[in-house]
C-alpha cells in the first residue's frame, strides 16, 4: 500500500501531486473513514441563512476567520446549509457568480 503525504493532495490546476482518478483505490478501502475528531472544531462560529454578506464580510474581519458555517433559519432542515469562507468575499468571485454587477 502507497503511503501519501500532504503535498500528494495539492489543489487542482497546482501542478503538485497526483489526482485522485490517479489512485488505484481498492473496495476495501472506499469503506474506510478518517477520524477528523482530534482535528474539528468543537465550537465553530456560525449565522443565519438570512445574516447580510456585508455583516458576515464584518464578523470574518473583526475576527480574523477563515470559515464559518451557515444554519437554516427554520427548524426541521438539514443542520448545515453551508460554508462561508474567506474566498467568497473575494471580488473576483463575486463578480464571476454575479457578472451583472461589475461596474465597468
Amino acid at each position: 500500500m502507497n503511503k501519501l503525504r500532504p503535498h500528494d493532495f495539492g489543489k487542482p490546476g497546482s501542478g503538485k501531486g497526483i489526482r485522485l482518478d490517479d489512485l488505484e483505490i481498492s473496495e476495501e478501502e472506499m469503506e474506510m473513514y478518517v477520524d477528523l475528531h482530534p482535528i474539528t472544531n468543537r465550537s465553530p462560529y456560525t449565522v443565519m441563512e438570512t445574516l447580510s454578506l456585508a455583516k458576515t464580510a464584518v464578523l470574518f474581519r473583526e475576527l480574523g476567520l477563515r470559515h464559518l458555517l451557515v444554519l437554516p433559519k427554520t427548524p426541521g432542515r438539514l443542520p448545515i446549509v453551508g460554508i462561508m469562507t474567506r474566498h467568497d468575499f473575494m471580488p473576483e468571485h463575486i463578480l464571476g457568480l454575479y457578472p451583472q454587477c461589475n461596474p465597468y
